[in-house]
């Protein structure tokens, strides 16, 4: 029995014992994730890939990493973002965190490093995302910008971000070559950069100066540089959905007039030239095409807000005092037309010749044409004027609060509009005999009002009928 033991003791003596991987050095002790860690140690796999490197918490899964190279003695490998998942919280975001390591060669490692012999692993900066955003996501995102800021200083020609600045002129001006709107005011960096150099006459500007156009200014896109009537921000929009590039041939802040002067040759095009001096400035151009000059659908006619805002100094055409503001139609919502979509509602027909208030009266009549131009006392927010008999007129006036024109009182005794005047309502007479009178005198005199010549105000026959409330808004 004691000879058929023997060979099976024999073989068991000859069995080689396992060769763990030992860790005896890390260097360096802190850093950052996509920084390169170096491990020395013993009984390591030589060869690109053959080891691994595990990093661990407690209460966190193990994170298993290649490494980038090894031999028999060190390992150097590369802290992905996805350690980051590793990493301890404060308010949403990992912060430094003593991270245990393995390495894994054809065995792993029998025990977690000590504390001598553990790295404290930090967050790249710059990882904000939205809330709930993974850790490692967070990493990446900050992983790919580390890069890019590094890639934007290797190519300063370049442009990294594709805000029209080239990535030396960003380093140079401290703007961020890997970021479109380094200001986060909405407007990419090129647009404001550009803008400033219209400005200055073609020199170039510091961007970090003002007054200008500035990509490093988040409080300045609701300024008008060029004085043309637009803000900063309303010029982008039109320039934007344009899809213009750079430098800035429409739409620029630093120009009234983008690309070079727009003469005016059609019957249109005058109606569009809001001072008459026959040239469209970038207020006045129509860059939907629907009729409406763009100052008009931003800030002006086209706009509740300027309608609410007016003060029409003297009643129309009676009453006392020297201010009326007119009080707003409050039964219905109205919705402005908007400068870069021709057909703003969706209805087929474009904005200047749709009816906002479907009262029977263009936006066209309401909106670019004045009061003063058409001699009707329109209104593109109030179905109730210029003729209170419009199909949409509200049959009932308020008992309590504010009525609005023409049943709003301008005095004890009268309202903005009085039986017995014509409908629909003029406006006013004594403007527009001396127009008249203006335009007998001298021809010329004409070129400086927009559109047709109405001379003084006669109704049509269709509206000769006196207003004395006895038929209601809608009417016969």
């Amino acid at each position: 029995m004691a000879s058929l033991l023997a060979p099976a003791v024999a073989n068991a003596a000859s069995k080689p014992k396992p060769v763990y991987p030992t860790i005896s050095s890390i260097s360096p002790r802190k850093l950052t994730i996509s920084e390169k860690l170096t491990i020395k140690g013993t009984h390591l796999s030589a060869g690109k890939a053959k080891s691994s490197v595990a990093f661990y918490r407690a209460g966190k899964p193990v994170v298993f990493v290649k490494a980038d190279s090894s031999t028999s003695t060190k390992v150097v490998v590369t802290v992905p973002p996805k350690v980051a998942g590793l990493l301890a919280q404060r308010d949403g975001l990992g912060v430094a965190t003593q991270l245990r390591l393995r390495v894994v060669a054809t065995k792993m490692s029998k025990s977690w490093t000590k504390n001598s012999r553990s790295p404290v692993v930090s967050p790249l900066p710059g990882a904000d995302a939205a809330p709930g955003t993974a850790a490692a996501a967070q990493q990446a995102a900050a992983l790919a910008y580390k890069t890019c800021q590094e890639q934007a200083a290797a190519a300063p020609a370049a442009d990294a971000d594709s805000d029209g600045i080239a990535n030396g002129t960003e380093i140079q001006y401290s703007l961020d070559p890997c970021t479109a709107d380094t200001d986060g005011d909405g407007l990419i960096d090129g647009y404001e950069f550009w803008s400033a150099v219209d400005l200055n006459g073609a020199a170039v500007p510091y961007p970090g100066k003002r007054p200008w156009p500035n990509p490093l200014d988040p409080t300045d896109t609701n300024y008008d540089f060029d004085g043309d009537g637009l803000l900063l921000w309303q010029e982008y929009k039109l320039w934007k959905a344009g899809g213009t590039g750079f430098p800035l041939t429409q739409y620029s802040d630093g120009t009234q007039n983008t690309g070079g002067t727009q003469p005016v040759i059609t019957q249109a095009q005058r109606y569009l030239d809001l001072d008459g001096d026959g040239n469209l400035t970038d207020d006045e151009r129509d860059f939907d095409g629907d009729g409406l000059s763009n100052n008009v659908e931003f800030n002006f006619r086209g706009t509740q807000a300027w309608w609410k805002g007016i003060d029409w100094h003297v009643p129309p055409p009676h009453g006392s005092g020297n201010s009326y503001i007119e009080p707003m139609y409050t039964l219905r919502a109205f919705a402005d037309p908007d400068p870069v979509d021709a057909d703003s509602d969706g209805d087929g027909i474009l904005d200047g010749a749709d009816d906002q208030d479907n009262d029977g009266w263009s936006n066209f009549a309401e909106m670019q044409l004045s009061r003063y131009q058409t001699g009707y006392r329109v209104h593109p927010f109030n179905p109730c004027l210029p003729n209170p008999h419009s199909l949409t007129c509200s049959r009932y006036i308020p008992l309590s609060g504010t009525a609005w024109p023409p049943f709003d009182k301008v005095s004890d005794t009268a309202t903005s509009g009085m039986p017995g005047e014509a409908i629909p309502f003029a406006w006013p007479f004594v403007v527009w005999d001396d127009y008249h009178n203006a335009v007998l005198a001298d021809p010329t005199a004409a070129d400086h009002y927009v559109g047709t010549v109405f001379g003084p105000w006669t109704p049509s026959p269709s509206f000769a009928e006196a207003w004395d409330y006895s038929s209601g808004p809608q009417g016969p």
